[in-house]
């Protein structure tokens, strides 16, 4: 039984190695929470949606790799200068979203389109039906990587990562007490 008055023991200091790590482990914590949020959870709440950019014909405004949040636009509000996705439906080919600028709103409305590093506009105009959303904001390479890790060698290389990242955690030197 210990006395009232007697000292407190000492607390236990973690190494710095131990700090740092725990240090960063959270500030990647806070950073996948962050981006969740931002790329799955406001979206959402918008109605809107996130594509990935797959090619430079909208760099330097949007890089390869980019996640874009979209929202729902109603075709009336939609002006030249706008960023736009849309479904293109090639004949004879399978449907791709494509995230260009509007170069010119015709009358029914349909848009012309072009991509920012090309020079000449897109071969069909945009239907109002094949419309999805207008640019809200991007993510730039976040967009690129989550694909990378959704594929089987990205899988096995995040799990690599995080058995590492356990592994250090285990060994990591601790202070004994007393």
């Amino acid at each position: 039984m210990s006395r009232p008055d007697a000292p407190a023991a000492p607390a236990a200091r973690r190494s710095p190695v131990r700090r740092l790590a725990g240090l960063v482990l959270t500030l990647l914590v806070v950073g996948l929470v962050v981006l969740a949020l931002a790329l799955a959870v406001v979206p959402a709440l918008a109605g809107g949606r996130v594509y990935t950019v797959l090619s430079g014909s909208m760099v330097p405004t949007l890089p390869v790799g980019a996640a874009v949040a979209v929202r729902p636009v109603e075709p009336a509000r939609v002006a030249a200068g706008d960023i736009i996705s849309f479904t293109d439906r090639e004949p004879g080919s399978a449907d791709r979203t494509v995230t260009h600028r509007v170069v010119a709103v015709e009358p029914g409305p349909v848009f012309r389109t072009r991509g920012d590093a090309n020079a000449a506009d897109d071969p069909h105009p945009v239907a109002p039906a094949a419309l999805l959303g207008r640019y809200w904001y991007d993510v730039p390479l976040v967009g690129g990587l989550a694909d990378r890790l959704r594929s089987g060698p990205g899988l096995v290389v995040a799990g690599g990562v995080v058995l590492l990242l356990a592994a250090g955690a285990l060994l990591l030197p601790r202070r004994r007490e007393g």
